[in-house]
């Protein structure tokens, strides 16, 4: 995640999982749904989403906007709802509009983040 502004940051987040989503999203459905995974492959997914949610964890605890109270908690949610959703609408028969996926879900979590009501 880059520095700059807390939407910078959160774009830069969001536009990575959707990098990773882009090249066969319908592949990665089936890989993800359909084909059994290794103990390995298991393992080296979670020390992957261990790595990303602590790196993202400190993002938040250096940016001054951020101001929910759990950051551990919400680099958690943060990083399973962009992965989640991404993949979700991404792998979808009618995908989304990349564009406005990135839009709405920078929208979200940065409200989110800033404690917007």
């Amino acid at each position: 995640m880059s520095s700059g502004s807390l939407a910078e940051a959160v774009r830069a987040l969001v536009r990575d999982a959707i990098d990773h989503h882009r090249d066969d999203p319908q592949l990665l459905r089936i890989m993800f749904e359909e084909a059994p995974a290794s103990s390995e492959l298991i393992e080296a997914i979670d020390r992957h989403g261990r790595a990303r949610v602590s790196q993202v964890r400190e993002v938040f605890a250096r940016h001054p906007d951020v101001r929910v109270r759990d950051l551990d908690t919400a680099a958690e949610l943060v990083v399973g709802t962009v992965e989640m959703n991404t993949h979700k609408l991404m792998a979808n028969p009618r995908p989304i509009q990349v564009e406005r996926l990135e839009a709405e879900l920078v929208a979200m979590i940065t409200r989110y983040l800033r404690g917007d009501g």
